[in-house]
């Protein structure tokens, strides 16, 4: 059993998705190793960051009760602290006063910062005026270990404003740009594969046209030329092989002739046995010699009543002379497949003439239906359990075989039905002999 394929256009989407997420991580960790290695720079942003937040809740002058900015000073009221400082220099509120310099209050620049190195951790005091104030109110911050993760949170801020918010979008856009132009330079591609799946013995199947990349172009002349030898090669084969079949079917007419002016007896009877078995064989090489140019056009239509009636009446008197009657089924309304009259017909032969030979003296039911299927019966010992999949090549034969045939007739009849679509399919019946089933397209 073939494993699945993976389709192309996929294998270089997830390629050129992946390279995109390696660009995005690669930013990640160059971007964030130049900042992680700053850390005045993560301190101001920190900074920044807590005096906007501060700015953002004051009501007035006053940063109210209920302000969520007051956790983190209540929370850490040994590593926080903030001042609001009027233009006087009066502080107007402020938490874990007791951290911040009596100094700081005294700075009337718009913004500073100061870091201090202490033996157990690192402090930062900060001042900040509000731009969009006129009354000229300022903050006091100050930072002690910075045990909430604001340096963290500042860290990631960076990382989304020059990594996630400019690359990541890019490389979406890049990801769905190139699926797009994946699948529509690869269309010719498909269209290659369609025109090769689309290709049968002995049918005209004109290569793709439009405008194909050359590298595609050059695929499918090649595959033409290619097509075009071996058509021929089969076609001259196919034609030797009818020759030749034609040619021997002369000499065993006249032999057929000359058996009959000689006197009955055993010799004469095994004579004319063989002589049989042969002339079903030069019938089957004919056979076998139209499957490969056998064409069935779309809109062809065969009533395969006609082809059953035919095919059975031809064989009414081979089966007469076996001692087994055939029985033909018909249903009232017509049966159209998309099918080859000639080609049901040859199909059907095989198989009335493999039941006839294979199922012993008794009764070949025939039967069209249900659906766009044709179906023989016999009533003989079944299909022998070593079959399997044996049953249908060529030259294979059961054991308990009667002499004198070739094993090609079951291989023909897959051959001409693949020609034409089509299906063939053999089981035992329940109770008792062999049933093949030949199933076709609807018209």
């Amino acid at each position: 059993m073939t494993a699945a394929r993976r389709p192309l256009a996929r294998t270089l989407t997830q390629r050129l998705t992946l390279i995109a997420l390696g660009v995005v991580a690669l930013n990640v960790v160059v971007v964030g190793a130049y900042y992680g290695s700053d850390r005045p720079a993560l301190e101001a942003e920190a900074v920044a960051d807590m005096t906007d937040r501060l700015g953002a809740a004051l009501e007035g002058v006053i940063l109210p009760g209920n302000a969520p900015v007051r956790a983190i000073f209540a929370d850490h009221p040994d590593a926080y602290a903030y001042a609001l400082v009027d233009r006087t220099g009066v502080v107007i509120g402020a938490m874990n006063a007791d951290l911040i310099p009596p100094s700081a209050a005294d700075l009337y620049a718009d913004d500073w910062i100061t870091r201090i190195d202490l033996p157990q951790m690192r402090r930062v005091i900060a001042g900040h005026e509000f731009a969009d104030r006129t009354d000229g109110l300022r903050v006091i911050f100050v930072m002690n270990a910075d045990p909430a993760g604001l340096l963290r949170r500042a860290y990631f801020s960076e990382l989304r404003q020059h990594v996630w918010a400019p690359v990541l979008p890019m490389a979406i856009v890049l990801i769905v740009a190139s699926v797009l132009l994946i699948r529509r330079e690869l269309a010719p591609v498909a269209r290659a594969a369609a025109w090769a799946r689309a290709i049968r013995p002995g049918a005209v199947t004109p290569p793709p046209d439009g405008d194909l990349p050359a590298e595609v172009a050059d695929l499918i002349e090649a595959t033409d030329r290619a097509l075009n030898r071996l058509a021929t090669a089969l076609a001259a084969e196919t034609r030797h092989a009818a020759e030749a079949a034609h040619a021997l079917r002369t000499p065993v007419a006249v032999l057929v002739a000359r058996l009959d002016a000689l006197p009955q007896g055993e010799t004469t009877d095994r004579l004319r046995a063989d002589l049989a078995a042969l002339a079903r064989t030069v019938q089957q090489v004919l056979a076998a010699s139209r499957t490969d140019v056998l064409a069935v056009p779309d809109k062809m239509a065969l009533d395969l009543r006609d082809a059953a009636q035919a095919v059975t009446a031809a064989l009414a008197p081979f089966a007469y002379e076996k001692g087994v009657e055939l029985a033909l089924s018909l249903p009232d309304a017509p049966v159209l497949a998309r099918a080859n009259r000639e080609g049901v017909e040859l199909a059907l032969s095989n198989l009335i003439e493999n039941a006839v030979l294979h199922g012993g003296p008794g009764l070949v039911e025939i039967s069209v239906g249900p659906a766009l299927t044709i179906t023989v019966r016999d009533h003989g010992p079944g299909l022998p359990a070593a079959a399997g999949s044996q049953l249908f090549k060529a030259f294979w034969r059961g054991p308990a075989a009667v002499p004198g045939g070739t094993g090609l007739g079951l291989a023909i009849v897959e051959r001409l039905q693949q020609a034409q679509s089509g299906e063939v399919s053999a089981q035992n019946a329940a109770d008792g002999g062999c049933q093949i089933v030949l199933s076709y397209q609807s018209a």
